[in-house]
């Protein structure tokens, strides 16, 4: 009995024993964990730049209206603090403001080459959205991210303001009627304008060829008859 009493104490010992040695290694890796967390928050807090000028005063005139466009630049700006939770929820938002800027773009700027800038722009926001909510944060990849929306941001306005410049170009005289009056045609019957390819033909310049001079013998020139005496 008495070594019965002795076995048991000595298995709540170890148990007890076992159980301190297992909430120390818990609690290390718990503070493991967080300053892992800190630091990578830290890195994302120092480099969270979205480097994108306002754009041009011309551009700026011809975005009346476009609210979506603000809005998005607007959540783009503005940087969230505190813990990695409201990075990612700040992510989101940027995600979601993206995906409705293929709404009520300015008939002025809506136009194919405008719209494919937007997708780059939303594909690389994404791409920032799957980075961040890893369950392991790649701090690197997450960085690369910031830089390439900016860039593709950057390139979008840029868009917008070539086709503002390409608007103030003045055409020559007689060019805009021309223009006007072959949308009409084309409005009224398409089949009517030449293809590219009959516009783009060469004009053929006729050659004549060149004369051959048939050589005449030595023998047969200038004979004539010779006057009888």
């Amino acid at each position: 009995m008495k070594y019965l009493k002795l076995i048991i104490l000595f298995c709540f010992t170890s148990l007890a024993l076992s159980c301190n040695d297992d909430e120390k290694i818990r609690e290390a890796e718990a503070l493991k964990a967080k300053e892992q967390s800190e630091a990578i928050l830290k890195v994302i807090s120092e480099n969270w730049k979205f480097n994108v000028p306002a754009v041009t005063p011309r551009v700026k005139t011809k975005l009346d209206g476009w609210n979506e466009w603000h809005s998005f630049k607007s959540e783009l700006a503005d940087k969230p603090t505190g813990s990695l939770t409201a990075y990612r929820n700040k992510v989101k938002a940027i995600a979601e403001k993206a995906d409705e800027l293929n709404k009520n773009i300015p008939p002025f700027f809506n136009k194919p080459q405008v719209k494919s800038r937007i997708m780059v722009v939303v594909t690389k926001i994404r791409t920032l959205y799957t980075y961040i909510n890893l369950d392991v944060v790649q701090k690197d990849k997450i960085i690369t991210a910031i830089g390439e929306i900016s860039k593709e941001t950057i390139s979008l306005q840029n868009q917008l303001d070539e086709l503002v410049k390409l608007s103030e170009i003045p055409k020559e005289k007689g060019e805009e009627d021309l223009l006007k009056a072959l949308d009409t045609i084309r409005m009224a019957n398409p089949d009517m304008i030449p293809d590219g390819k009959d516009t783009k033909q060469k004009p053929q310049i006729k050659t004549q060829k060149p004369q051959v001079l048939t050589p005449v013998s030595p023998f047969k020139r200038d004979l004539k008859p010779k006057s009888e005496n």
